[in-house]
């Protein structure tokens, strides 16, 4: 009935790391707040830094191809073309 691919490593793991970027953005406001209520919680921050970077490098592993929108053919078209230097 339904022709779906199976799922990709890959994109999981992206998404996995999207949601430690979440919940690390979301300990830093929380440690934010403590430190507004001057009972700074330094477990916060550092819970925090951890989830956004194990995100971030979560989600460098994943790139989608994309493909180029046409909206700016028309100026690459106009542009000139860089000429090689002579050979010498």
């Amino acid at each position: 009935m339904g022709d779906s691919q199976p799922p990709d490593r890959k994109e999981f793991v992206s998404r996995v790391g999207t949601f430690f970027v979440l919940v690390g953005i979301g300990m830093l406001v929380f440690f934010v707040l403590s430190e507004a209520a001057k009972t700074p919680m330094l477990r916060y921050f550092c819970w925090g830094t951890v989830l956004l970077t194990f995100g971030f490098l979560f989600r460098a592993q994943y790139k989608k191809p994309t493909q180029g929108s046409g909206r700016f053919s028309v100026l690459k078209r106009l542009k000139p073309k860089p000429k090689e230097e002579k050979k010498k």
